[in-house]
């Protein structure tokens, strides 16, 4: 699996930021910055992306616990690639990309 694209919709001190990771043939991105600057933000927002927002979680900064939203785009190791949201709530997170519907999570645990 390839991280192509994270998009911090509404997610910690983010809002609307898309993290572009598709270009490079090393295939390797380093991301720096300041203190303080959503480094550590932007980390966690990968991990709940892929595992689910924690129930307690800690990154309503800006956002409204129902209003949380990070984005992503992944590549299979088979080119296949799947674009999708993630909300914060006990049922139905994985979503379309535009949000209009949810994802059955096996859709991607085929990425994982």
């Amino acid at each position: 699996m390839k991280i192509l694209e994270l998009y911090l919709k509404a997610y910690g001190p983010f809002t609307e930021q898309r993290i572009d990771l598709s270009d490079g043939s090393h295939q390797l991105h380093v991301i720096f910055g300041k203190n303080e600057s959503g480094k550590s933000s932007a980390l966690r927002a990968l991990t709940h992306l892929l595992y689910g927002i924690p129930l307690r979680s800690t990154d309503d900064f800006l956002h409204d616990y129902s209003q949380m939203r990070i984005g992503g785009r992944l590549c299979h190791s088979d080119a296949r690639e799947l674009a999708f949201l993630r909300k914060k709530g006990s049922k139905n997170t994985l979503r379309s990309y535009d949000d209009a519907e949810a994802i059955e999570q096996g859709a991607l645990g085929a990425f994982l």
